[in-house]
């Protein structure tokens, strides 16, 4: 990670803009049209079998090059055994490629990812990365009708579909950012239960002598199951309130500290130093 990302990660910390946008200069010129005629799933007889061969390729050379590049590695994968049915993952936003990472966790034809609508391109590269599994995120309401319809049909068929509730990719940010609720909207109407994702770096002597980045460890967490009673918003919010608290305890429990946010404290020049946990 560059300084001037951790320089904005520290700014933006501050003043609680955590669902800010380190890079906030989006290529959308390129994008792929994701209105009229767009199907939200791959559908046609290319696509499927474009998914059929890529799913095993990523998973093979994804494994290989994770495992290489960041030692990176899965616990908790006996949660997953209660999770029978569709289910949404939540995962702190916190790589470059854990999107590749949730996929290898847990499992490559049973995940789908939602991102950004700009992050689909025009060309092969869009048709590779929607036979992959990605799901756009629209600006407008037929959108996220769209959206919805497509996580109701992917939940039918006992699929995960994953969220970045933080909403901007913070590089290798170690805490839980505060979520949206959108995605517990979803698991909340259609009955999903929630399958929280913590993203944990790990320094270790060999990694810290050849000065490589930290181990990557993605922790699969209990399944959080939602209420049946009481209006929508409100058994929304729970599961959101839930799957934080859930996340932040694996944060104290992995880093051995309290999740305490960054203040400012006035220093006797009248400056301000950060402090962190």
């Amino acid at each position: 990670m560059t300084k001037k990302y951790r320089d904005k990660e520290i700014e933006y910390e501050k003043k609680g803009q955590f669902d800010r946008d380190l890079n906030e200069d989006h290529r959308v010129f390129d994008a792929r049209d994701i209105g009229g005629k767009f199907k939200y799933l791959p559908s046609t007889l290319w696509e499927r079998l474009r998914r059929l061969f890529l799913i095993p390729a990523v998973k093979f050379f994804g494994s290989i090059y994770t495992f290489f590049a960041y030692g990176f590695r899965v616990k908790g994968k006996k949660n997953l055994r209660a999770v029978k049915r569709g289910a949404i993952s939540v995962c702190n936003h916190v790589h470059e490629i854990d999107t590749l990472m949730v996929k290898l966790a847990l499992g490559g034809f049973r995940t789908f990812h939602t991102g950004s609508y700009y992050l689909l391109k025009k060309g092969w590269a869009g048709r590779i990365f929607k036979s992959g599994g990605f799901i756009p995120v629209g600006t407008t309401l037929k959108d996220l009708e769209n959206l919805q319809n497509a996580v109701k049909t992917l939940l039918a068929r006992k699929k995960i579909v994953n969220f970045y509730p933080e909403h901007a990719l913070w590089y290798r940010y170690e805490k839980v950012r505060p979520f949206k609720i959108g995605a517990f909207r979803y698991a909340a109407k259609f009955n999903a239960p929630v399958l929280p994702l913590f993203i944990e770096f790990r320094e270790t002597k060999l990694r810290r002598f050849f000065k490589m980045q930290k181990k990557v460890i993605l922790h699969i967490l209990p399944a959080l199951f939602p209420e049946t009673d009481g209006p929508l918003k409100q058994r929304a919010q729970d599961l959101c309130d839930r799957a934080y608290a859930a996340m932040k305890q694996k944060y104290t429990e992995l880093y051995g500290k309290e999740m305490v946010y960054l203040t400012e404290i006035a220093a006797p020049d009248g400056s301000f130093a950060s402090e962190t946990a």
